[in-house]
């Protein structure tokens, strides 16, 4: 076989091996979003969105200190449990989104557990406290930010049960989410010529920006036309708002993982997800657009 030939077939193979992964976890994905969404019980969702939740805090805490500070690290998930089934029970029992004593509570909670274990052994100056910032970070970073959708499950606010009144919400939000990323990866491939950040991350374009907020629309839109007697009472011209303010803000958010992966020398946060990544990579977006879509429903539309 020719050189030529020999380098141009571990290539296609590469890639066919590379699809197949890819095509493979988007149907497991797929398929446990389907069973949820077939079950409509609100802890169904909630348990996927824990798992999600968990997972991506394990990648955060490899990432940051791979086979280090193995009790920071238990500290942190013991608490990010209890945070997480906690305010879950909260949903379920009252059926109201307001965990905000809860949220305090379990912060401060964290901060006393990890200055507590650096009790253990001699201080090791900086490193000591970049272990300390790190459970903070991690925390507020995945945990936190993401329980937003759980808290989108709820509304508008009820009186509790399995019921999940909000989860025309959450599917609405994911799918502007990943039609963001869509539109800004073909606009990007097709006509992306002008760096947006080149040295956060250099495959993305300010074109490929324009298709991110043309893709946010068309969700926006096209899911107000599909489900809007679930997703009353947003408006059209809500909608049309909620698509450029999503847009951008999912573009943040996938900026914000690659500042995170830079400055760690990772190319992907784990590989739960084979030919995709990690949990993290999923969800990088949504731990942004959830909290902003959730305040623009409360302050703004008045759920």
């Amino acid at each position: 076989m020719p050189p030529e030939s020999a380098q141009v077939a571990p290539a296609k193979e590469s890639r066919r091996i590379t699809f197949a992964k890819r095509l493979s976890s988007t149907l497991v994905l797929w398929g446990a979003v389907g069973i949820v969404l077939a079950t409509g019980h609100l802890w169904g969702y909630l348990a996927l969105l824990g798992i999600l939740s968990l997972v991506a805090l394990k990648e955060v805490q490899t990432m940051l200190r791979p086979g280090k500070n193995r009790w920071h690290k238990t500290v942190t998930y013991l608490i990010s449990l209890g945070y997480l089934g906690t305010s879950y029970h909260h949903f379920v029992e009252t059926g109201s989104s307001k965990i905000e004593p809860l949220d305090t509570f379990f912060l401060v909670l964290l901060l006393f557990g990890s200055f507590a274990v650096t009790l253990r052994k001699p201080i090791e100056g900086r490193a000591t406290l970049d272990a300390i910032a790190g459970d903070l970070f991690s925390f507020l970073y995945v945990i936190f930010l993401f329980n937003f959708l759980a808290r989108l499950l709820v509304l508008p606010e009820g009186g509790g049960g399995t019921a999940a009144p909000g989860a025309a919400l959450v599917i609405w939000l994911t799918a502007i989410t990943k039609f963001t990323d869509m539109g800004a990866y073909a606009i990007g491939t097709w006509i992306g010529k002008h760096k947006m950040i080149p040295h956060i991350s250099p495959g993305k374009t300010w074109q490929g920006f324009g298709g991110a907020i043309l893709g946010a629309s068309v969700a926006s839109l096209g899911g107000l036309a599909i489900w809007g007697e679930k997703l009353q009472p947003i408006t059209y011209t809500h909608g049309i708002i909620l698509a450029i303010i999503i847009g951008i803000v999912a573009v943040f958010g996938d900026l914000t993982e690659s500042v995170v992966k830079r400055c760690l020398g990772a190319k992907d946060s784990g590989k739960f997800l084979p030919g995709i990544g990690g949990a993290l990579d999923l969800i990088d977006s949504l731990c942004f657009t959830a909290p902003v879509f959730y305040a623009y429903l409360v302050y703004v539309v008045g759920i």
